[in-house]
This record gives C-alpha cells, structure tokens and sequence, in this order.
C-alpha cells in the first residue's frame, strides 16, 4: 500500500492515485482537511510507503506546522517516506535551501533571513544593492507571499512583522525576455536520478507560478540545465524533485526546488510525469 499524505486534494493528487493503481498497486490518499480526522497520540495508518505532498508552509493565508506534526508522528512508527522527511524540511524552508545549494557550489541569488526593514537595508547595503529586491515568506508556496519592492518606502512597509513571518530578501534577477517582455523562467523535472522533463513558465508577471496564473512553454533541456537540475536533487537528497531556474546572462540560478510538483504542465506537453512518479515509489517501496 502507498498512501499519498496531502492537505487538499487536487489533479495531481489524483492522477498520482490512478497511475499507482493503474500499475497493480494499492494507494490511498489521506487528506488532512478531512472533517472526520482526528490525529491522536495513537494515530496510525495501514501502508508499506508515505509520498508527502505537504510540509511545512503557509494554509489560508497563515503559516501552520499541522501537516509537518501529522508527518513527525508518522515518523516515529517508522514508515518509509519518498521524499525524506529531512529533504521535504530541507525544501519546504527556502533560506535553508539556498544554504545548501550555495555550500555545494550551485549559483542562487544572494539571500538573507530578516527581522525587520533594518536588517534588509544592512543586506542590501552590504552587497550593493538597487531597487527592485525580492521580499518572499521562507515558508511561502505556489508564488504566494512574494514582492517587489522598488524603494524604501514600499520595503519599510513590506518588510513589516518580517520576524514573526520568517521574511527573506533576495536578490532581484531580471529574467524578462527582451524579446517579447514576457517572463520565463525553467522548471525541470528529476525522478530517480533522472531528469524526465521540463518547460518555461511564462507570465506578464514576474511570479510565474502555474497556481498564479503562469503559462507553459516547451524547453528542450540542454546538458548544462540537466546537469544542474541533478546537482540540486543530489545534494537536497531528494528522490522526486522540481528545480526552478532562472535565466539571466546565459547562466542560471537556481530559485527554488520542489518535493511536491503539480504534474499538470507536463500532461500537458505529453510528458506522463505521473507515471514515472508512481513507479518510482513503487519500486522504493519493494527496496
């Protein structure tokens, strides 16, 4: 049995559902918005595997640790998870993240956790900085909680209650395309060790989540886009994982990544991302 662990459901929760079941295996997907769950000290669930689909971030409009709890409790009846439940942390908190990347070598746009609009005028200060920098919740998902302030005023008032949200700024990375002045940044797929896909996101919008209402654009994935996107899964420890690039002076920062991917962009272009999700949690839970 795999059970698949979500907050909502949701296309993705599904097709994963029907690509295991569609091969020989059962799954479940435990719904923690469910009205008649009650998570106990005693609470266990029948399986041989728990996917997570959530973590630690922000539900209606509001950081919450619930999903991560429900998870820890889990852990301590000794499931085996895909991904870890150290990776899913790993991810879920975007500074920690870009710490890691940046350790192993991997280019991300400068970075710092902040208290106040003081500390933010000391990052940007420190590294010479102009206007536009990017304000972002650590915790924040789907292109939620992210801004562009372009002057003092608006990252004063921005940057407001930044301890008590765990408010990172960030280097601001041009990624327009000048051609047409949309912008597009790079999504990639890694399964297993293998990069199985991945297209542009595209929006008149620098938040180019597919959440917020971004675009898809077919990408053929060269060898340096594929090995970074293998870099990054590797050194984040993660089996099933997105990687978020952004283009800019034909190198690439690595944004984000991803332990939860919606897989509608790649039904999209015909890339059977569910599929190849589902036997590789399948082949992990026979290991």
């Amino acid at each position: 049995m795999i059970t698949i662990v979500c907050a909502e459901g949701g296309s993705t929760i599904y097709a994963l559902k029907n690509a295991v079941e569609g091969l020989g295996q059962p799954c479940e997907i435990l719904l923690l918005s469910e009205n008649n769950l009650l998570v106990d000290d005693s609470f266990k669930i029948e399986t041989d595997l728990i996917h997570s689909r959530c973590g630690i971030g922000d539900y209606i409009d509001r950081l919450t640790l619930y999903s991560w709890q429900v998870l820890k409790n889990l852990e301590e009846e000794d499931y085996k998870f895909i991904n870890p439940l150290s990776t899913i942390y790993n991810s879920s908190d975007k500074f920690k993240t870009i710490k890691i990347l940046n350790k192993n070598g991997i280019k991300v746009p400068k970075t710092a956790l902040i208290r106040d609009y003081d500390d933010a005028v000391r990052f940007i200060n420190k590294n010479n900085m102009e206007y536009p920098v990017i304000l972002k919740n650590s915790f924040s998902k789907c292109g939620m909680k992210v801004e562009k302030p372009q002057n003092d005023e608006e990252l004063n008032e921005m940057s407001k209650n930044s301890m008590w949200e765990s408010k990172l700024i960030q280097e601001y990375i041009d990624f327009k395309d000048p051609k047409t002045g949309l912008y597009k940044d790079i999504r990639v797929l890694v399964v297993d060790g293998q990069v199985i896909g991945g297209y542009r996101r595209i929006s008149n919008n620098y938040i180019t989540n597919l959440y917020k209402g971004g675009g898809i654009q077919e990408l053929t994935i060269n060898s340096e886009i594929e090995e970074l996107a293998l870099k990054c899964a590797e050194v984040m420890k993660g089996d099933i994982m997105a990687v978020d690039l952004l283009p800019r002076d034909n190198e690439y920062n690595v944004v984000e990544v991803n332990t939860a991917p919606g897989t509608k962009g790649f039904r999209q272009l015909g890339v059977n991302a569910d599929e190849i999700i589902a036997k590789c949690l399948i082949n992990r839970m026979k290991c």
